[in-house]
């Protein structure tokens, strides 16, 4: 059997392709599997340009997320090119009332006893900041450090530097299989032939329950569809990305969802916005259980657009141009799963980011390098474990099967 690379990593998207220039950068021969015809076609490719701090559960996942975004400079300076990088914009999460506020504030002084860069703003200091927002806004918390990347130049630029240290990628070679020898990952059988490494890494983003399944696990990695609309060029209207905290008080205080109407609890609670270089605002994202179907719906840009123009009424002028929707890769728990399993050995896992891969993928991609190096951690992966939700196939329930791999996908080939 002959060795195609010391490590082979499935899906092409920032997390897989911020992995394989970590691990170029520590001679690591890499060979990089992408099931369609180009990178970043899944999760990377259909959402925001928003580094958030804010969103985040406050303790370890808040730290994670800073400790990747700080990142940034150092590796766009050895990556040659910015990215649409900018750098102090700072990220919003947007109060509408007092009790979205107290819930807002309380996470929010958790994270600064954690070392968190961030604070409160009144809705006065909040439009000294941002004054195209609307007056009606309570209040926001501030992360400083927060801002706004292009994720398609990220993810080719990853890919650009790995190549140049000898990494290999090759397109429409989706995984079929993951092969295996005596309990442990040896490669992975495509389109394009059968391919053998001394490590797997699963960066398969929302179809890693489909490539667990090739290998005998469960991976409890479900997609949820986002929707963004996006608008024609504006003149300068907002500095950082802003989002509203709705949906951040709901995961704290399941109760409040009753507050909500039923088309906002199906779609989500509340629009995020950024303006991008060339002036397009892009307004986004549904959370939506709808399996794999990508396609947007009247519903929903509707939906997005009101609360767009609820948070920053200037908008009404506006026109909208075109809107798109991707997948992004939910877990039960909302943490990504990063790191081996007893059930698999040389299989590492690397997904489940929903919405955070811009914040997380810097300080990922490092991790699971010094993981496969056998080097120190520079942060603990202990919260993100795969084998909190990870276990064999068969000692799966149906109804968690029926969640993880509906019915009309249960054909596809590659992942």
């Amino acid at each position: 059997m002959k060795k195609d690379a010391d490590v082979i990593i499935v899906g092409g998207g920032m997390i897989g392709l911020s992995i394989a220039y970590w691990l170029t950068k520590k001679q690591k021969s890499v060979l990089v599997l992408e099931k369609t015809a180009t990178l970043a076609a899944g999760s990377s490719g259909a959402g925001d340009g928003h580094i958030y701090h804010n969103t985040k559960m406050p303790g370890y996942h808040t730290n994670l997320g800073f400790t990747g975004g700080v990142m940034y400079p150092e590796i766009l300076k050895d990556l040659g090119e910015n990215c649409g990088y900018t750098e102090g914009s700072g990220s919003y999460l947007l109060c509408d009332n007092e009790k979205e506020y107290e819930i807002v504030a309380a996470a929010t002084k958790k994270m600064q006893e954690s070392g968190a860069d961030i604070y409160m703003l009144t809705g006065e200091a909040l439009r000294e900041r941002e004054p195209y927002l609307s007056k009606e806004i309570y209040a926001a918390s501030f992360a400083p450090p927060g801002g706004k990347i292009d994720p398609f130049e990220l993810v080719f630029a990853y890919a650009r530097k790995a190549q140049e240290r000898g990494a290999t990628i090759l397109c429409n070679a989706g995984a079929e299989e993951v092969l295996i020898e005596n309990g442990t990952a040896v490669g992975v059988k495509t389109p394009k032939g059968a391919f053998y490494g001394d490590v797997i890494i699963d960066a398969a983003g929302s179809w890693s329950a489909y490539l667990g399944k090739t290998a005998g696990l469960y991976v409890p990695v479900r997609p949820r569809k986002g929707q963004i609309v996006v608008t024609e060029g504006c003149a300068p209207m907002i500095k950082g990305p802003v989002t509203t905290a709705s949906n951040f008080c709901a995961k704290l205080q399941p109760e409040l969802m009753s507050l909500f109407s039923e088309t906002t609890k199906k779609l989500g609670h509340g629009a995020a916005l950024e303006q991008t270089e060339a002036g397009t605002i892009l307004i986004g994202a549904t959370n939506e259980w709808d399996d794999f179907d990508k396609s947007n719906t009247i519903e929903a840009i509707e939906w997005l657009i009101a609360e767009a123009c609820r948070e920053m009424p200037a908008l009404r002028d506006g026109h909208f141009i075109r809107s798109f929707a991707g997948l992004r890769p939910f877990t039960p728990d909302h943490l990504p799963i990063v790191g081996t399993t007893k059930y698999l050995k040389n299989y590492v896992f690397a997904t489940g980011f929903e919405g955070g891969g811009l914040s997380l993928n810097p300080i990922i991609g490092k991790m699971v390098s010094e993981l496969i190096c056998g080097e120190p951690l520079s942060v603990t992966n202990e919260p993100l474990q795969p084998d909190r939700l990870v276990k064999p196939y068969g000692k799966a329930t149906a109804e968690e099967i029926a969640q993880n791999l509906p019915k009309d996908m249960e054909a596809e080939r590659g992942v």
